[in-house]
């Protein structure tokens, strides 16, 4: 006799989401001074599948505050490998794993047995928290959930949040955060587009910077040493095209290597020394170009060597593996004595604001650096190695970062 499924959808996950709320709105009212609109008359309707751009990692917790139901977020599957707290996490929220290691097929199975049972899916379309304020690429395979679900579509966005706490920052700013629907796409409308015309309005609506929001409504983000992290993203000397040697003083990107400095202020923006004014994207363009050139002109495959702190997982579970010493190389990477090819891997993805995640066939490293190195430098020199692969090439900047 065949065992009866257990359900997805629980009357805890609902408990749960109204005495978090009680406890965690205010702690997240004073950090980010975030308000929101409370979408009252959306209790008792739906299933929807709910989309939103990533700005901070406690982006799901945010967006919960809006909606009088549970919703259940499709998540990385490192928060799966943490023994006793991933336990707990799917005891009482029951969060929907997308794991490299394993098809869209059983991700997408487990949010239909949600949608069936009545339950929202939340899903983070460009994956990735943005970097420099900007929004991060968006995998055309949310059209294939889109598809899959066949359900109402709320689009949700958050604004202040990214310049509140930047990816990059070691500290964070203090200043106004807030949250709304931008958009209903019902599912008679998006049955009508194509899945090109379907992709296009999805990243339409989240295709939103910090600083559009900024020349909207110019905000103050007060803080202490506020470029403190700054050399995470630009870590290259953008006058003489030699990486590592930017490090922060106070408000202040600097170089070992020549007078070049960047001024962060209170908006976001950034100043050179001769006081002209760039915002981060503008920025993170000039790294990715100044960097593509360095790798293209350097002479040899060695690029880097630094300590590391080192984790072996699973889709289950997590090893620590202690210091490790990491040296990076234009086509692999040197992991203590074991060399990690770029052909063999599958992907190299930063994770939170230290670390990246090295998938290949047979294991996953995740590495975490110290606070002034970047992890964004093996995320480029990457996908620069694997695109100038291609037979096409890299034809822009825009096809590197996140």
């Amino acid at each position: 006799m065949r065992k009866k499924r257990k359900n997805e959808v629980k009357f805890r996950h609902r408990v749960v989401r109204r005495v978090f709320k009680f406890i965690l709105w205010p702690f997240f009212k004073f950090k980010y001074k975030y308000n929101y609109k409370y979408y009252k008359d959306l209790k008792n309707k739906g299933p929807f599948l709910i989309l939103a751009n990533h700005t901070i990692a406690v982006d799901p917790i945010l967006l919960s505050f809006a909606f009088p139901f549970h919703i259940y977020y499709i998540a990385s599957e490192q928060i799966f490998n943490l023994g006793l707290l991933s336990k707990l996490l799917l005891y009482l929220v029951n969060p929907i794993s997308k794991t490299k290691a394993t098809s869209d097929v059983t991700t997408i199975r487990k949010a239909k047995r949600i949608v069936n049972e009545g339950g929202s899916i939340g899903v983070y379309p460009e994956g990735n928290v943005t970097y420099d304020g900007g929004p991060a690429t968006i995998n055309k395979s949310i059209v294939k959930l889109v598809r899959l679900l066949k359900i109402d579509i709320i689009v949700f966005g958050t604004k202040g949040l990214y310049l509140s706490d930047p990816r990059w920052a070691i500290n964070q700013k203090k200043g106004k955060s807030s949250g709304k629907i931008l958009k209903n796409i019902k599912k008679e409308e998006y049955d009508k587009l194509s899945d090109d015309e379907l992709y296009e309005l999805i990243k339409e609506t989240l295709n939103f910077t910090a600083y559009e929001q900024q020349e909207e409504n110019l905000v103050k983000f007060k803080g202490k040493e506020l470029a403190k992290g700054l050399e995470r993203l630009v870590f290259i000397d953008l006058d003489t095209n030699k990486p590592f040697v930017t490090y922060t003083k106070g408000n202040v990107l600097k170089s070992t290597d020549s007078n070049f400095s960047l001024t962060y202020d209170e908006y976001g923006y950034v100043y050179d020394k001769d006081n002209k004014r760039f915002n981060l994207i503008e920025i993170n363009n000039l790294v990715k170009e100044k960097y593509l050139n360095y790798y293209n002109n350097l002479k040899e495959d060695f690029i880097y060597e630094e300590l590391v702190k080192l984790e072996v997982t699973t889709n289950k579970e997590k090893s620590n593996k202690g210091e490790a010493n990491l040296k990076l190389y234009k086509n692999k990477l040197i992991l203590n004595n074991k060399e990690l090819l770029y052909d063999d891997l599958s992907s190299i993805a930063i994770q939170g604001k230290r670390k990246i995640i090295v998938y290949n066939s047979s294991k996953t490293y995740l590495i975490t650096f110290k606070d002034n190195s970047s992890p964004y430098k093996y995320l480029l020199t990457y996908q620069i190695y694997k695109k100038e692969k291609n037979e096409d090439g890299i034809t822009s900047i825009q096809q590197l970062g996140l």
